[in-house]
């Protein structure tokens, strides 16, 4: 029986700036920094998480150019929008949404420093 998702891949130019960004400005833990033969494996996620993202380049062997800067379409849950939304702006992260208030859930949206854009959600219960 499928358990989880175990990663899913996000493309970005340099790994470096990618891992400051996730790690630094997001909060997330470094989870795996490996050479893989000719690339560089890095795995990072929120604290606790089970699903890793993926800092592939466009050398990756699936991977392309026309992979960075895409929209994601991964949400990201939190349970306090308003507050975390603060937070990272303050430490730079670029909204291109602020929150709203919708029928289902509070809703938000961010982009790395490759353009990769993601929503920031906190969910109605």
């Amino acid at each position: 029986m499928i358990t989880h998702v175990g990663t899913v891949d996000v493309f970005v130019r340099d790994q470096d700036v990618a891992v400051d960004f996730y790690v630094g400005k997001l909060g997330f833990e470094l989870r795996r920094d490996d050479s893989m033969g000719p690339m560089r494996w890095i795995e990072v996620a929120p604290p606790g998480a089970k699903t890793t993202i993926v800092l592939a380049t466009a050398d990756f062997p699936v991977g392309s150019e026309e992979k960075i800067g895409i929209f994601t379409d991964i949400q990201l849950i939190t349970d306090d929008i308003k507050s975390d939304h603060e937070l990272l702006t303050s430490r730079g992260v670029h909204f291109t949404t602020e929150p709203e208030d919708q029928s289902w859930a509070w809703h938000s949206a961010f982009v790395d420093p490759d353009g990769n854009e993601f929503f920031l959600i906190q969910p109605k219960d």
